[in-house]
C-alpha cells in the first residue's frame, strides 16, 4: 500500500469514527451510558473485584446479596452469587478499586479504544487501500446495533473484537507468544468461543506450521491453566457455586442461539433442527485446509453462529471474519458482497430486530454471515494464498 493509498484510508477510517460519534451523542447514546453507570452489566462484573478489595466472598449466595447492596448504589441481583468465574474478578481488580462510575467510564474508553487500534490494524493488514471499506467497517464498529448495545451495558464485545484481531495479527508477524497471552481472554466468556479456539489450536497443530503454531498453542495452554489454578487457589468457594447459582440461572435466559431461532421460526419442535445444521455448518468448515486464508474467517463465523450461549451485542464479534474474509477473496466483487452483507445485517438488520423487541430471530444474522463467508470463500477452499509463499508467512497464517 503507497503512502498515498494509506493516508485515504486513514482519513476515511477516521472520518467515519466522526460521523459515527457525532450520532452516538446526537441519538442519545452517549447520555443513555452515563445514565446507565452503575446499574449495568459491566457494574455485575465489577462488584466481584470490589467485593475482594473489601475481603467479601463473592460465592457465598448467604452474604453475597447484602455485599452487592453494600457496594452498589442500585445493584442488579440476577444471582444469587458473583454472575464471573473467579479469574474475571481477579482481572478487574484494578478497576474494583475505583467507583463504580469512573470505573465504568475507564472500561467503555478502554475497550473501545483497543477495537478500534485493532480493527484498524486488521483493515490496513487484510484489505489495504479500499478507503470505502474502511469507512464502512468503521462504521459498524461504533454504530450498529450490537456496538451499541454493548457500549450501554459496558458488555464484552469490543474488548473480544480487539482479542481476536489481535491473535491474527500477532501469528501474521511472527510473535506467537504474545498471541497466546492475548488468547487467554476467552476464558472470559468460554462459551462465545469454542470453535474460533478449535480452528486456532488445529492451525497451529497442522503440518507445516509448528514452528508458529506449537510456540501459540502452548503459551495458550499454559496461561490458561495457570489462570484457571491459580484462580482456584485464591477462591475456591467458588466451585460448586457458580455451577449451581449461576449456570443454573442461564440456561433459563433465552440465548441468541440456532435453537432458540429454529423455535421461534417453528415453534417448540423446532429446536431439533440445530444440531443437524450445526453439524452441516462443522462440515462445510472442514473442507477449508487449515492453513488456507479462508479457514479462520469461516471458523471465527462458525463460532458465532454455533454459539451455545450468546446474546444480541456479541454479534458485534462477526467483525472480524468479515474483515479476514474481505482480505482473503481473490475477487473485490466477492469481497465487496461480504461487506455490504455484513453491513446490511448488522445495521439494518439488527437495528430492526431491537426495534421490535425480538432476539428470537438474531441468532439468524451470524447464521447468514456464517453462510455468505463460507460460499464467497467457497471456491478458494483448497488454496492456500499467497501470504503462505513465505516460510515466514506460512508459519503465521
Amino acid at each position: 500500500m503507497t503512502a498515498t493509498n494509506a493516508r485515504r484510508t486513514d482519513v476515511a477510517f477516521f472520518a467515519s469514527l466522526a460521523v459515527s460519534a457525532i450520532l452516538v451523542v446526537l441519538f442519545g447514546f452517549a447520555q443513555l451510558r452515563i445514565d446507565k453507570l452503575g446499574t449495568d452489566d459491566f457494574a455485575t462484573a465489577w462488584a466481584g473485584a470490589r467485593a475482594l478489595l473489601l475481603g467479601a466472598d463473592p460465592y457465598d449466595a448467604a452474604t453475597w446479596t447484602d455485599t452487592v447492596l453494600r457496594i452498589l448504589p442500585r445493584p442488579l441481583l440476577d444471582t444469587a452469587v458473583y454472575a464471573y468465574p473467579p479469574w474475571v474478578a481477579l482481572a478487574l481488580l484494578p478497576l474494583g478499586a475505583l467507583p463504580v462510575e469512573l470505573a465504568g467510564i475507564v472500561w467503555s474508553a478502554a475497550t473501545i479504544s483497543l477495537a478500534l487500534i485493532a480493527v484498524r490494524a486488521l483493515l490496513r493488514a487484510y484489505v489495504p487501500g479500499r478507503p470505502w471499506t474502511h469507512a464502512l467497517v468503521g462504521a459498524l464498529a461504533l454504530v450498529s446495533a450490537p456496538a451499541v448495545v454493548a457500549l450501554l451495558l459496558g458488555q464484552w464485545p469490543f474488548l473480544f473484537v480487539a482479542m481476536l484481531a489481535a491473535i491474527v495479527l500477532l501469528l501474521r508477524a511472527d510473535r506467537p507468544v504474545a498471541a497466546g497471552l492475548v488468547a487467554v481472554l476467552m476464558l472470559a466468556k468460554p462459551p462465545l468461543f469454542v470453535f474460533s479456539a478449535a480452528a486456532l489450536a488445529v492451525r497451529a497443530l497442522w503440518p507445516g506450521n509448528g514452528a508458529v503454531g506449537r510456540p501459540f498453542l502452548v503459551t495458550a495452554a499454559a496461561a490458561g491453566i495457570a489462570a484457571v489454578a491459580i484462580s482456584w487457589l485464591i477462591i475456591p468457594s467458588w466451585w460448586p457455586a457458580y455451577l449451581i447459582h449461576v449456570a443454573a440461572h442461564q440456561v433459563t435466559i433465552e440465548p441468541v442461539t440456532l435453537q432458540t431461532l429454529f423455535i421461534t421460526l417453528f415453534g417448540p419442535n423446532g429446536g431439533w433442527l440445530a444440531p443437524p445444521v450445526l453439524l452441516a455448518m462443522v462440515a462445510a468448515g472442514l473442507q477449508f485446509h487449515p492453513l488456507s486464508d479462508g479457514w479462520l474467517p469461516v471458523w471465527f463465523a462458525l463460532s458465532s453462529a454455533g454459539v451455545v450461549y450468546s446474546n444480541t451485542y456479541d454479534v458485534l464479534m462477526l467483525l472480524v471474519p468479515i474483515v479476514l474474509a474481505a482480505g482473503a477473496l481473490a475477487s473485490r466483487r466477492r469481497a465487496a458482497v461480504v461487506l455490504i452483507a455484513g453491513a446490511v445485517l448488522l445495521f439494518v438488520v439488527m437495528w430492526y430486530l431491537h426495534t421490535i423487541y425480538v432476539r428470537g430471530y438474531a441468532a439468524g444474522v451470524p447464521l447468514l454471515m456464517f453462510v455468505i463467508i463460507t460460499a464467497a470463500l467457497w471456491p478458494q477452499r483448497r488454496e492456500l494464498g499467497a501470504r503462505l509463499a513465505s516460510p515466514v508467512a506460512s508459519s503465521s497464517q
